[in-house]
């Protein structure tokens, strides 16, 4: 419905109009692995937040350049980059993306010499923001390799309290197509807020993005993007009668305003503006807020779990989507299967490596006084004895992962399952895994794909587009595995994201709610947030794919594999034999498998 219309000290009751959908935002998740990668599956990090006719870019390693350019994205959109912290697994393909849509080819010395006068009053095309360092690094780097560019960059820091900004903006300092940027200094609370403000800009609709430090071993950062609360729609059919009846008259106003239905737009800007008295005497009102609220986006750096930071806390609370790290987990040995459990989590590493890095591993372990998980293989878990055993045994597996990744300023499931139920995240997608979790070759990008599914035959991600017309093959024991490795890190966050409500998560059976599942991401994913509130679509997807977890989980935990249905006939996928049916004592493992796989 259109703003309130006033005529005469009355109010003109508005009429019913369509309730306009919110304008589509996706995030397209370009690399997913943690510093290191990348591994043949998973490029290293960086994300992009796609308004449709504009993209936000979230950290860029090295690399992310191609990524951009394989996928569906127009690399032109991009208005603004934002860096979490100055690792280099985060920062290296910055300059790389600049010098792409900043190209220089054609660039004249006339042009340079227009920039150079310009001096400090340049206005930039694109706004990077991120650590005290960022500037210097990109500045360093555009210098010392001599990149012709057009346009004009800014840089705007964020100084933590207490810290000493980085390089001044002074002309002779600038590069010649940087222009000024701004040292956004931490409040009281240690935290910025609206570092990018409501006013639109190029296709962003006004969203807002504020930001908070994050524990890591190098100053991290938070970003939280805020959409303006919805507002109802302009009544057309009541306005702009009304307008044009006045187009005279508006005309002939000082300053004058030539094209009455411009004042549409005007009504609808951001932030709202003061009520417009027409030359008839009616006033017109901004839109009035539809009480849905606007969609938030929570992108997280590298962290050893949330923040413990109240303010960015409070920032973060009711959030649309948590994008947060799990750089490592404990996979129990239901799942894992021993030896043959990290045969395939390795699979994705360089050969010529692995007993190097793993030599290292072990030893920097050592160092922090951390012991090594062991990868023993229990078995299956046929009794309830052995069954509680395995469990006993996975808790205080899980304890030592936690202990070795937070000492490394990293997160594991429980950490974002925590940070999700404290914020009451409606979205959880995972990212920057460990190379040891190579991503499931699955033939689609969508969040929750059949676990059963075929496998894409590419042996690295691809984009959306390259599927069509190409045929999946069969899955096999290896890629299942993979998945079902994957499904129980998900799992994990999940069973602690949803809540003590949700009894002991137990995978059986109907629960009285929504059993909200994480996503773990993986290159070239996509996941559409239509609505700050879960869509009927997203529902049933979840659904679904909890079904799936069910029986395949089940299967995968009890008997070391699954029965997959391939042209109405069934083919047994499995590292054991297949079954026989027979019936299970009552010394057997109950029906109620858990969520997070533990058995």
């Amino acid at each position: 419905m259109s703003g309130v219309v006033e005529n005469g000290g009355r109010c003109t009751p508005p009429t019913v109009a369509t309730k306009k959908a919110p304008h589509p935002v996706s995030v397209h998740f370009l690399g997913t692995c943690s510093g290191g990668g990348p591994i043949s599956s998973r490029q290293c990090s960086s994300l992009a937040v796609d308004f449709g006719n504009n993209i936000w870019l979230f950290d860029a390693a090295d690399g992310t350049n191609n990524r951009l350019h394989q996928s569906a994205l127009r690399m032109v959109n991009i208005s603004r980059i934002f860096v979490t912290h100055m690792h280099a697994d985060h920062v290296l393909g910055v300059v790389a993306i600049m010098a792409v849509i900043m190209s220089g080819v054609g660039q004249t010395e006339a042009g340079l010499a227009r920039l150079r006068a310009a001096g400090t009053a340049k206005k930039a095309d694109i706004n990077i923001y991120g650590p005290v360092g960022l500037r210097e690094l990109i500045r360093t780097t555009l210098r010392l390799t001599k990149v012709t560019l057009t346009g004009a960059y800014a840089v705007h820091e964020l100084v933590p309290p207490g810290s000493a900004k980085g390089v001044g903006c002074a002309e002779p300092e600038l590069h010649v197509n940087e222009a000024v940027g701004h040292d956004l200094l931490a409040n009281d609370e240690g935290v910025w807020e609206m570092i990018v403000d409501e006013r639109p800009q190029k296709g962003s609709k006004g969203w807002m993005v504020s930001a908070g430090p994050l524990v890591h071993r190098v100053p991290s950062i938070g970003y939280v993007l805020q959409e303006p609360a919805p507002r109802k729609p302009l009544d057309t059919a009541q306005l702009i009668p009304l307008l044009q009846a006045n187009a005279k008259a508006l005309a002939a106003q000082d300053p004058p305003v030539r094209h009455p239905l411009s004042l549409l737009g005007h009504l609808t800007s951001l932030p709202p503006p003061p009520p417009l008295t027409l030359p008839s005497g009616e006033v017109l009102h901004a839109p009035e807020p539809t009480g849905e609220p606007g969609r938030k986006l929570v992108i997280f750096g590298d962290c050893a779990g949330g923040t413990p930071n109240e303010a960015l806390q409070r920032m973060c609370h009711d959030a649309s989507l948590l994008v947060h790290e799990c750089t490592n987990a404990a996979i129990p040995e239901s799942v894992g299967k021993g030896d043959r459990g990290r045969a395939v989590r390795a699979s994705g590493l360089e050969q010529s490596l692995e007993a190097k890095r793993s030599k290292e591993f072990d030893q920097a372990a050592k160092d922090r006084g951390v012991v090594r998980e062991p990868w023993i293989y229990h078995g299956k878990h046929e009794t309830a004895s052995s069954a509680a055993k395995a469990v006993e045994a996975f808790a205080d597996k899980r304890d030592a992962i936690r202990v070795k990744a937070v000492s490394r300023g990293h997160a594991t499931p429980d950490e974002v399952g925590e940070f999700a139920y404290a914020i009451n995240a409606r979205r959880v997608a995972v990212n920057h895994f460990s190379a040891m979790f190579p991503s499931p070759r699955f033939a689609t990008n969508e969040p929750f794909p059949a676990l059963l599914g075929p496998t894409s035959p590419f042996p690295y991600p691809v984009p959306a587009s390259q599927f069509a017309g190409v045929k999946a093959i069969p899955l096999n024991a290896d890629e299942l595995h993979l998945r079902m490795i994957m499904q129980s890190l998900v799992n994990q966050i999940s069973a602690i994201w949803n809540g003590p409500s949700c009894h002991d998560h137990a995978l059986q059976g109907p629960e009285p709610h929504l059993i909200k599942l994480a996503v773990a991401a993986r290159d070239f994913m996509v996941l559409r947030v239509p609505s700050h509130e879960l869509s009927e679509s997203e529902v049933d997807a979840m659904r679904a794919a909890r079904e799936d977890a069910v029986s395949v989980m089940k299967s995968w935990s009890c008997d070391g594999g699954a029965w997959v249905g391939e042209d109405h006939e069934r083919r047994w996928v499995g590292v054991d034999p297949a079954p026989r049916e027979v019936s299970r004592t009552d010394d057997t493992v109950p029906e109620n498998v858990r969520l997070d796989g533990t058995g």
